[in-house]
This record gives structure tokens, sequence and C-alpha cells, in this order.
């Protein structure tokens, strides 16, 4: 589900990995019949809900609140949400737990006892330490370190490059900047940029600030 950026990045993915078989898109947002890398957008999210024959879906979509509002419209028992770990991504050890619905890209790394809620993204070339936490629906963009003994909230998003370091939280639904470093914790809703990273969230700021 999503035919936009991210979509097409996990389509790609999805070619990657004989396992599965893409039958195409759906996107509220795309004419039906429309051709999209290849493929073609095959219905709506009320389409969706009404397939009789037992279909997997991926969210891929990385907004967390439309991700979360899409995964609470698919009401259809006969759809499945499985986790699409990329054959370049290193999960690490045994001990780590990731949730139904997941995306977890090329490059991604991660090293042991940590949890990885549902709907959450892991975007390209990420690196997880020991005993972290990843609330559902969270998205992480590209090539983002975080230290061990961190706790992210649910529907957080963590634009490209940024830094987390060691033992901190941050709260559900906040932001954290294209390469911004986090030094301290935060509680909910914050908006954070910088380095060392501050609380900008008295002050309106555009997403595009952030790299998604």
């Amino acid at each position: 589900m999503g035919a936009g950026g991210f979509g097409r990045e996990t389509a790609w993915m999805v070619e990657q990995m004989p396992s599965w078989n893409l039958l195409g898109f759906y996107d509220d947002g795309v004419k039906l019949g429309t051709i999209v890398q290849g493929k073609k957008v095959v219905g709506s999210v009320s389409s969706l809900n009404e397939i009789r024959e037992s279909l997997a879906v991926v969210i891929a979509v990385a907004d967390p609140s439309t991700r979360q509002r899409l995964a609470a419209s698919l009401t259809n028992k006969k759809l499945s949400f499985p986790t699409l770990i990329h054959p370049a991504a290193n999960v690490g050890h045994s001990s780590n737990r990731i949730g139904m619905g997941c995306i977890i890209t090329a490059g991604v790394i991660m090293t042991t006892g940590s949890t990885v809620k549902d709907f959450v993204i892991i975007n390209l070339a990420t690196t997880i330490g020991h005993d972290v936490i990843i609330a559902e629906f969270t998205s992480v963009m590209p090539q983002c370190s975080i230290s061990g003994n961190v706790k992210i909230g649910k529907k957080c998003l963590i634009g490209s490059g940024a830094r987390i370091l060691q033992g901190i939280t941050i709260g559900e639904y906040s932001v954290v900047g294209a390469g911004a470093v986090v030094t301290k914790s935060f509680g909910d809703n914050a908006k954070l940029m910088g380095i060392p990273a501050v609380n900008k969230s008295d002050t309106p700021v555009s997403t595009s600030n952030f790299n998604c």
C-alpha cells in the first residue's frame, strides 16, 4: 500500500526477495490501472477490505500518522501484514524481537536485546545498539545511529542521519530533525533539531526539515 517514493523503494526491495510475489500497488490517490515502476495500481483501501482470498499487505508509507490510519482502516480478516527484512540487513541476535508489519531495509544493523514493535520502518544503513525499544508506527529514516538502551515512543519520526546517544528516552509523537544529535531525554510531542538537539515544539517546523 502506497505508490509514492517510499512505496516504490519498498516494491524494489520486495523484488529482491524471492519468497514474495509483488502483485501491485494499492493507493487511494493514484488512478486505478496507472503503471508505477512496472506494476499496476490495482485498488484502494476499500477494495482491500472486499478481498475474499488471503493477501499479504505492506503499508509502505513513511509518515507515522498516515501509516497508523491506514492500518486501522484495513479490517478485512483475509489480510495479513508480514514484516519485510531485506537480505542485506543484519537483524542481529535471536534475543531481538520484531513485530508485524515492519519494513527493515538494506544495510540496517541491529545487535542484541532490542524490541521493534508493530509497523515500524527502519530505513537504509541505520544502526541500532543493544536493548533498544522502538514503539509502534515509528519511522527511522536512513543512516541513523541509535545507541544502546534508547527508548523511542510510538509514532515518532527520526530524520536522516540523526544520532541518539546511550540511554535516552524520546516520547511519543516526537520528531527528530535530519542530522540532529540527541544528548538528553525529551517527553511527548517534541520537535528536536540541532547539535545538541533542542526542543522546537513551540515553533512551527516544516516536515521538509526532517528529510522524510
